[in-house]
């Protein structure tokens, strides 16, 4: 009996460790990963939508703003996919097509457009779409369930893109235990759709 309260004991410790590295160290990289301090204090649409700011990130991307422009209005599972990781993608059972180029059929979002996060809904394993609830064309638009996409001009043939990843407020625990599992899934998808 005193051997298992004891590797109880090491375990809710080793768990604990785990958990203040993640709160104190890992966490605070993620949740600004590439964003200045004045980044991640800057007003930006969709601030005043009553959402709970959880991560501004950055990147800066050598193409110019209106082309970079072009590939975002590609998200979407019908358009040209998130530019993120196809197998993780798959292996939660979304399907979506993938582009290596800008196709010109695809056209500027309208606010209440749906950005679909899988062709087929019924195979995905948290079925969710993204509304369009703002836009200013070749600058910013906001996703509800997403955040606020915003490009600044670097130079003639640099952007900078921030994506603001917003959560609605709310007073349920289970909301906000759910929101800190998926938060660091989030962030591996979230990063390689800034690097991609």
């Amino acid at each position: 009996m005193h051997n298992v309260i004891k590797s109880i004991l090491i375990i809710v410790l080793i768990t604990l460790v785990q958990l203040s590295l993640y709160a104190l160290w890992l966490k605070p990289i993620m949740t600004t990963w590439g964003a200045s301090t004045l980044v991640v204090r800057m007003p930006m649409a969709g601030d005043d939508q009553a959402h709970t700011i959880t991560s501004p990130r950055a990147t800066v991307i050598n193409a110019p703003q209106t082309t970079v422009w072009k590939w975002l209005m590609q998200l979407g599972a019908d358009r040209g996919g998130f530019y993120s990781y196809d197998f993780i993608e798959r292996a939660m059972g979304y399907k979506m097509r993938h582009q290596e180029r800008i196709m010109p059929d695809f056209k500027n979002f309208k606010v209440g457009y749906m950005v679909r996060s899988s062709i087929d809904p019924k195979s995905a394993l948290i079925p969710f779409n993204f509304r369009v609830q703002a836009i200013k064309p070749d600058k910013t638009f906001v996703l509800n369930n997403w955040g606020t996409f915003l490009l600044q001009k670097v130079g003639d043939k640099q952007t900078r893109l921030i994506i603001r990843t917003q959560v609605a407020n709310t007073s349920n625990v289970w909301s906000n235990l759910a929101n800190e599992i998926i938060f660091p899934f989030h962030y591996i998808m979230e990063r390689r759709t800034l690097i991609g």
